[in-house]
């Protein structure tokens, strides 16, 4: 609380209750403008490298792009439509909406919209009302990159038939395995599935990728959407029996684009 001619000293919040001087009546609320929030870089959201696909999860990193953190929830969703707004803030790439999954002041994930644009767009932050300046990212067919354990160049994978985690040091991936790696930007699907929808069915990609681990390429035995996700590809994979072991290297090509260097596997 502010009294009236207090120095407020820090961060201003959106919103202010004020405490008049003796006589002047209940407290009120002042409403503080919010900062005009500004982009620093828009990057894919797995690689963290410039170049999105649409459809695919891109990351925003600023200032003042927030004034909350949070993720989505179910009370955000329209039956199976994604939102495209959180607490106030809203994403726009190449004019449309995009969908947004989390929100903090520095950094918002979002699922780019469906979009048949190639080459620069724009993407404008809204933060309640408070416009960025446009920033510029290259809009690509693919973009092709895994997800990593948060921390580590592993690259999060399951082994099947129960989907449990494999491929780090704590869960080593063995010779044999059947495994599924987690990953977005691969690319159109025959069905197509739009944006900003929960997937329903697997649709499978246009394109197969070539897969490699430890140099070696591997069976590829399916590769699309994961049903009841946006943008979350799996890549089932099948590990040869005589695939290097230990910490070995692993990417994937599509449509003459490749997944970021650096990704791993550990297997026993």
């Amino acid at each position: 609380m502010i009294l009236v001619g207090q120095t407020w000293s820090g961060d201003f919040p959106t919103s202010v209750p004020i405490q008049p001087p003796s006589g002047f009546g209940d407290t009120f609320v002042v409403k503080l403008p919010t900062v005009a929030p500004a982009i620093s870089s828009v990057l894919n959201g797995a690689s963290f490298q410039a170049g999105i696909q649409a459809g695919s999860w891109a990351m925003i990193e600023g200032v003042n792009l927030a004034n909350t953190t949070r993720i989505w929830t179910s009370a955000d969703f329209t039956g199976a439509d994604l939102p495209t707004s959180l607490s106030g803030v809203s994403v726009t790439i190449d004019g449309a909406p995009a969908f947004v999954y989390y929100i903090s002041p520095t950094q918002i994930n979002v699922q780019a919209p469906s979009d048949s644009t190639l080459g620069n767009v724009q993407v404008v932050v809204d933060n309640n009302g408070a416009l960025s300046a446009p920033a510029t990212v290259v809009l690509q067919k693919y973009t092709p990159a895994f997800f990593m354990v948060p921390g580590t160049n592993y690259a999060i994978a399951s082994r099947l038939p129960n989907y449990a985690p494999a491929g780090a040091p704590s869960a080593p991936a063995n010779p044999g395995d059947t495994l599924v790696l987690w990953a977005t930007g691969f690319g159109p699907t025959t069905p197509t599935a739009p944006a900003g929808v929960e997937v329903s069915g697997a649709p499978a990609t246009a394109t197969l990728p070539t897969v490699t681990v430890g140099g070696m390429q591997v069976q590829v035995i399916g590769s699309g959407l994961t049903t009841g996700s946006a943008g979350l590809y799996q890549i089932t994979i099948q590990l040869p029996a005589n695939v290097p072991t230990g910490t070995v290297a692993v990417q994937a090509s599509t449509g003459g684009a490749q997944t970021q260097a650096g990704v791993t596997l550990f297997i026993g």
